[in-house]
């Protein structure tokens, strides 16, 4: 979907439906920073939801403490992932959540994650002229 990620081979994929557990489907994703973006299926489309990033560099060259898989596991307008995926099912009709990573920060790569997930949202931006419509600001 994104050309900008094709350089990262530290990537995956996982589904989200109805009555799934998020703990159990993302399971394979890993502690390390990057980014991610949420597909939603639904009525025989597929678009793209949200934009995010996890790991924050300090300026000591740090990271905090919240990489990729305790991020898609956090919190989204103030609810649980969990609660926030499963109320989305619902009021919008979706049949399934898409949920791509990126490792953007590891031995391989040096890509700050926020960074990249801005380059992702102005590539996003450049083509509707909004964010996506669960990225509330930027």
């Amino acid at each position: 979907m994104f050309e900008e990620l094709d350089e990262y081979k530290n990537r995956g994929h996982f589904f989200f439906q109805k009555g799934d557990l998020l703990s159990v489907q993302n399971i394979d994703v890993p502690e390390l920073p990057g980014v991610y973006y949420i597909l939603r299926l639904a009525e025989g489309k597929v678009d793209l939801v949200y934009i995010g990033k996890s790991g924050t560099m300090q300026q000591n060259g740090q990271f905090k403490s919240q990489f990729l898989k305790g991020r898609i596991n956090n919190k989204q307008e103030g609810l649980e992932r969990q609660q926030f995926f499963d109320k989305k099912i619902e009021l919008e009709n979706i049949d399934g959540l898409d949920i791509y990573w990126f490792v953007t920060y590891d031995q391989d790569q040096k890509d700050l994650p926020a960074f990249v997930k801005a380059q992702l949202l102005q590539s996003y931006f450049d083509l509707h002229s909004s964010l996506p419509p669960w990225n509330k600001e930027f």
